[in-house]
């Protein structure tokens, strides 16, 4: 039976998101063709903005579930573990953000396959990148629709398929609207909605618990492994540092959905005051949420199911009304996630591989660019309808391989100068194909997740690859 006092503010809060992308559509550029006012929106972010609208988009769905699930059962480790996240802004703002930028105002780049093109000169290179691209994204939207379908089924009661029809419904119609400029304006609001969402829920988390200090004795009453910076049976070995701190932190870095927010940086200026408010935002939802997961554990010490626990307390802690507001906040990571993720793959089949290959009128830019869209994002709604069980590695698998893909081309281009098309691909295909192999064959060299020896050894192939077909040239 659906709880509608739970579903009212959630249905309020989809609504102003449409709202908000309506009027963000209505203030959209003139200049430039339909795919560069669609897909970049011009470069018109101050640095607040850019900070939300970078912060959510890398943000998703396991920083509110997964990630508070796993510290609920792990401790604080997981919470130390989590924090390792923290710099992804300053890093990708403050490295390749400003290069980003510069390309994008001088040859009016608009995707960051825009940029590899213009730095590499190679068709092949860009059709192995836009076909990584939209494969790894569609496995990635579709577990953030059925992890928001399934947070709304298990929250409210609603059917899993309305539930998934809501998420699916609300994207797809605020990324038709507006493109890249609603979706940015959307995810700032969202982020606004995780940072009240998460304060308040700590706020009345530590209320109910009497405090920090009393709560930490009782989770050391619980389990004292609980309060181990290592974990429980020390789980957390140099190796798995090692790899969580590749996989979503340093790895990051060049992933094109969220280096695509540099490119639409206003100046300079709001660059640097992005680095910084991204940095502090991205404190709040990632210590906030995890460190709730932790001491959750003393207000309900015996949840079947881990990754329940933010939704559980918000449920718990406050009354309906207000608990229906704070699971927007959840919902506001997933859909900033999936918007940034589905515009990206729309912009990579239309401008960056069909335009490619045939002279597009605005209205047949438009037409293809919706046509994309939706298809994309119906799609992914299908494929949520009967999810693989083991979803958490469908997401892992998928991001991995877009850092096995984009980083070394992303980064070398932008900063080595002998860089070449030769490298590039060599590393493309060696990081990607060693990446799938170990993850699939579940071999972990000398520990570590597969995304540390794909990147080790696709860096090697590109740099001796470039030598030898540089000194090759030259003979």
């Amino acid at each position: 039976m659906a709880d509608f006092s739970l579903l009212v503010p959630i249905f309020a809060y989809l609504l102003i998101t449409l709202a908000v992308a309506r009027i963000a559509a209505r203030r959209s550029v003139a200049e430039g063709d339909f795919s560069q006012r669609y897909f970049l929106g011009g470069q018109f972010m101050g640095g607040m903005l850019l900070a939300l609208a970078l912060v959510t988009t890398y943000i998703s769905a396991s920083s509110f579930i997964g990630g508070p699930g796993a510290a609920y059962k792990f401790g604080l480790g997981w919470v130390l573990l989590a924090m390792i996240q923290v710099p992804v802004a300053m890093l990708t703002l403050g490295v390749v953000g400003p290069k980003l930028w510069q390309i994008a105002r001088r040859y009016n780049s608009v995707t960051v396959l825009d940029v590899l093109e213009q730095r590499y000169q190679s068709k092949l290179l860009l059709v192995l990148a836009g076909v990584s691209l939209v494969g790894a994204f569609i496995g990635m939207v579709v577990v953030q629709f059925t992890g928001g379908a399934r947070l709304l089924s298990v929250m409210t009661g609603v059917d899993y398929h309305l539930g998934l029809a809501m998420f699916v419904g609300t994207v797809m119609l605020y990324t038709l609207w507006g493109g890249f400029r609603a979706v940015s304006y959307t995810d700032a609001l969202q982020g606004l909605v995780m940072v009240f969402g998460m304060v308040a829920l700590f706020v009345g988390l530590l209320v109910k618990g009497g405090g920090i200090s009393a709560m930490t004795s009782e989770l050391a009453r619980i389990d004292p492994a609980l309060l181990d910076p290592q974990g429980p049976n020390q789980f957390l070995s140099w190796p798995f540092l090692l790899s969580f701190w590749v996989l979503v932190c340093f790895g990051t870095l060049g992933l094109p959905h969220t280096a695509l927010r540099a490119m639409a940086v206003r100046d300079g200026d709001a660059l640097k005051q992005a680095m910084v408010f991204g940095t502090l935002v991205s404190v709040v939802v990632v210590l906030l949420p995890h460190l709730s997961g932790v001491l959750g554990r003393v207000l309900i010490p015996d949840l079947a199911s881990p990754d329940e626990i933010i939704p559980r307390l918000m449920v718990e802690l406050f009354p309906p009304l207000v608990a229906g507001l704070l699971l927007a906040a959840p919902m506001a990571a997933i859909m900033s996630s999936v918007d940034s993720m589905l515009l990206q793959s729309a912009s990579t089949l239309v401008k960056d591989l069909l335009m490619r290959k045939r002279q597009l009128s605005e209205s047949q830019q438009r037409r293809f660019s919706y046509l994309s869209v939706t298809v994309l994002t119906l799609g992914c709604g299908l494929l949520a309808l009967d999810p693989p069980q083991m979803i958490i590695w469908l997401n892992l698998t998928a991001f991995g391989l877009l850092q096995a893909v984009f980083l070394w081309p992303v980064v070398l281009g932008l900063f080595w100068e002998k860089a070449n098309a030769q490298g590039a691909i060599s590393a493309m295909l060696t990081g990607s194909g060693s990446f799938l192999y170990w993850t699939t064959t579940g071999i972990k060299p000398l520990g570590v997740h597969a995304i540390v020896p794909a990147l080790l050894l696709s860096v090697v192939t590109f740099v001796a690859v470039t030598y030898i077909t540089t000194r090759n040239r030259t003979k």
